[in-house]
């Protein structure tokens, strides 16, 4: 397919796996626009006697590099204008890095070149207008009040020495370190509180610490479950090191209407439980809420029919393994020092995350093709307020401003998506 304006002519010749060739041919005008800004720019690098930086003609700057580095100069800034161009008038979408082979870059002759690239596969949505997925809300029952008071009656509770071996309900006096040889991995030297509550700590290590007595040390291997809080540690088997500093007996207040005041939650038990069963149903409907969108966006995901190409796999394995790394850096961990640890390799980390990838670029991709379905739009000032929320803080290139920008507007068009999915599914459009 040939497309062509006053400036470009384009050949889009598609290929299997979403790979696209143009063939792109410009005008000779083109070429002589960007040899005199290339002119300029090399001018402004040189000392050339009798002009100011900048301001030598450009047949003298010539002269003074030679030919083929000034058209190298002009090709880096021309190609890369001329590409944007190309696909915005072929009408694809770029999802990489183009392979690029200039033909012809001569005074007094067209430019031509040609790019390849793997473009944003097309999306069937199928009849998503018809999706309905149902509501489970969630019924907050007089136990879970219980539940709530019983943790204001723990937080208003009295810590008691006691001169006994640790059981199960205690509260620890403790420096508790988790390791891996000589490298820290949670917790430091400093003492710390410790409740010895089987639901609330990681499995093992109550029963690694029951029984023992203030001034006791212990050290003890834990496997740290699949829910661990921090991600990049799951699974991993670290040395953990206890030291107890003393037992404590946690003397819990009566449930009355002088803890209801000391709490400021009314004056009397009664006002205090209809305040955290409000709460309870507050915080039931938000989990609802987003319990909801994730099922309603799981459902769009595996109803769509799409071939993914290989290379948005691996760009989303990419951002996983630089997610992953900012993390490990915050817990002063090298990622192949993560890799050790967890027994697994660079490569098996990827393969595992594989299907991770798949479903996250699948989800995009729906989310991308409901959008322009229902002909969504953001406003350009919340674009802008989004784009240069993620770059506060950072030293950021123009080139760079501007791919903030892309990203900023497909992540609001993305949300908005979301938005919509919901409505439809509730049956609300």
């Amino acid at each position: 397919m040939t497309t062509a304006a006053a400036d470009l002519s384009v050949f889009v010749d598609r290929k299997p796996g979403w790979i696209v060739e143009l063939s792109v041919e410009a005008p000779t005008e083109e070429l002589d626009r960007a040899l005199q800004a290339a002119g300029q720019r090399v001018s402004a690098r040189l000392r050339i006697p009798g002009f100011r930086p900048g301001k030598a003609p450009a047949l003298i700057v010539e002269r003074a590099v030679g030919w083929e580095t000034l058209r190298k100069e002009a090709v880096d800034e021309l190609i890369p204008d001329l590409f944007a161009r190309a696909v915005v008038q072929a009408g694809v979408e770029p999802v990489g890095d183009p392979s690029v082979t200039v033909e012809t870059v001569e005074r007094g002759q067209p430019v031509k070149f040609t790019a390849q690239v793997t473009v944003r596969p097309e999306v069937d949505l199928g009849d998503y207008l018809s999706q309905r997925i149902e509501a489970y809300p969630t019924e907050v029952t007089e136990a879970d009040v219980d539940l709530s008071l019983e943790e204001v009656r723990r937080q208003f509770s009295d810590l008691e020495d006691v001169d006994r071996p640790a059981q199960a309900g205690d509260v620890l006096r403790c420096v508790l370190v988790m390791r891996r040889g000589s490298e820290v991995l949670s917790g430091s030297a400093e003492e710390r509180d410790l409740e010895l509550d089987r639901e609330r700590l990681i499995p093992g290590l109550v029963d690694a610490v029951l029984g023992l007595e203030a001034g006791a040390e212990r050290t003890f291997p834990l496997s740290l479950p699949a829910d661990y809080q921090q991600e990049e540690l799951r699974g991993v088997t670290v040395e953990t090191d206890v030291r107890l500093v003393a037992v404590r007996e946690r003397k819990l207040p009566p449930l009355d209407d002088e803890l209801a005041k000391r709490a400021q939650t009314g004056s009397t038990v009664e006002e205090m439980r209809e305040l955290h069963r409000g709460e309870l149903i507050e915080a039931a409907a938000r989990g609802d809420q987003e319990r909801y969108q994730n099922d309603v966006l799981a459902a769009l995901r595996d109803r769509v029919t799409v071939d993914i190409p290989e290379l948005m796999i691996e760009r989303d394995l990419d951002r996983q393994v630089a997610e992953l790394e900012v993390r490990l850096a915050a817990l002063g961990i090298r990622f192949e020092h993560y890799l050790e640890y967890s027994g697994s390799t660079a490569a098996k980390f990827r393969q595992e995350r594989h299907p991770v990838a798949v479903q996250r670029v699948r989800l995009d991709l729906a989310l991308n093709a409901l959008a322009a379905a229902e002909q969504l739009e953001v406003d350009e000032s919340q674009v802008e307020r989004e784009a240069q929320r993620i770059a506060e803080g950072r030293r950021v290139t123009p080139g760079q401003r501007r791919r903030l920008h892309v990203a900023a507007r497909q992540d609001l068009l993305r949300q908005a998506a979301a938005g919509r999915a919901v409505e439809i599914a509730r049956g609300d459009v």
